[in-house]
């Protein structure tokens, strides 16, 4: 997961989320939901 891949650096974490809610801000919002529904839709169907 994510812990495992920053090290568990909270620091690059919460920058992470930053990055995110800057985008969710932005005019590209609608697309990176879109994406991003996308994704987390395959991960769920491939854990069940």
């Amino acid at each position: 997961g994510l812990i495992e891949l920053t090290d568990d650096d909270r620091q690059v974490l919460l920058g992470a989320f930053l990055a995110i809610a800057a985008k969710l801000q932005g005019e590209e919002r609608e697309q990176a939901l879109a994406l991003w529904r996308r994704r987390g839709k395959r991960a769920f169907e491939q854990t069940e």
